[in-house]
């Protein structure tokens, strides 16, 4: 059989099989995170700065949480993010953090600045265990840094909680 009608024949049969494959199947999740949960976007962290404007875009359409892991909102977390008081802002940096602990290795640091209320974010993730992660951070509030470190774990695929 001719090289050329081997090659056609392997096209249409390629075609076949992702036409007659299940919705879910077709179109899989791009980015695997850190619980073992698929997520189509990685809003950036992976190349070091999460895109806070279309973080906040989608919290405003309400559908984020299928989209983003996220850190639970903790009296630990309301240390850390003092200024984070309007729930598209919190939405923000709720989401920035998950998903920078979901997605990024150890070592590689992701800033954001959120354009709700101004805060800039610089955050590392560090070490694992079989459900948690350390962190470094900063946040910038009117010029002033914070310096903040802790340990993150997941109670569910896709949810952070900070530990005390």
């Amino acid at each position: 059989m001719p090289i050329a009608k081997v090659r056609s024949k392997t096209v249409l049969c390629l075609l076949a099989l992702v036409t007659t494959l299940p919705f879910h199947v077709a179109h899989a999740k791009n980015f695997i995170g850190y619980t073992g949960k698929g997520w189509n976007s990685d809003f950036g962290v992976l190349r070091g700065q999460c895109d806070a404007k279309l973080v906040q875009s989608e919290a405003l359409k309400g559908t984020l949480t299928e989209q983003m892991a996220y850190v639970e909102s903790t009296d630990a977390f309301k240390t850390i993010f003092t200024e984070t008081q309007l729930v598209d802002a919190f939405a923000v940096d709720s989401h920035c953090f998950g998903h920078t602990m979901e997605l990024v290795p150890s070592g590689q640091a992701v800033r954001w600045l959120n354009p709700v209320n101004g805060v800039g974010v610089y955050l590392s993730p560090g070490a694992k265990s079989d459900t948690c992660r350390t962190y470094l951070g900063v946040t910038i509030v009117n010029g002033e840094k914070t310096k903040f470190r802790g340990e993150v774990c997941s109670p569910s695929k896709g949810a952070w909680q900070i530990q005390q």
